[in-house]
């Protein structure tokens, strides 16, 4: 119906939103209320024998980058100047490694 490309992430106290089409993201954190919070504070009241939670959010500014020119230069400065690239080989296979794992947990 229309061009989307949305990652969501779902942790124990947040959500982390990352929308790569249109460069943006938000990130909404609880956190126990202070004992006196900001009158302006989002708190959510969780029930009996549960301390109360402040919601906040973040919206991190993203920068316009092309990423893939931007890996393929880091790339060819690694060679050129004979320095470790900004993502290592170690760092490929961790995350390869990381998404079979993930797809052999969904299969089965």
């Amino acid at each position: 119906m229309k061009n989307m490309r949305k990652t969501r992430f779902f942790q124990k106290d947040s959500y982390i939103a990352v929308d790569f089409l249109n460069k943006e993201s938000e990130i909404i954190r609880m956190n126990e209320a202070g004992q006196n919070p900001n009158p302006f504070a989002m708190i959510l009241d969780l029930g009996d024998g549960k301390k109360p939670k402040e919601i906040f959010v973040e919206k991190p500014e993203i920068k316009p980058i092309n990423a893939i020119k931007t890996e393929l230069e880091t790339f060819y400065d690694s060679i050129v100047n004979d320095t470790e690239p900004l993502v290592t080989i170690e760092d490929g296979y961790n995350s390869l490694d990381l998404a079979y794992r993930v797809m052999e947990k969904i299969s089965h």
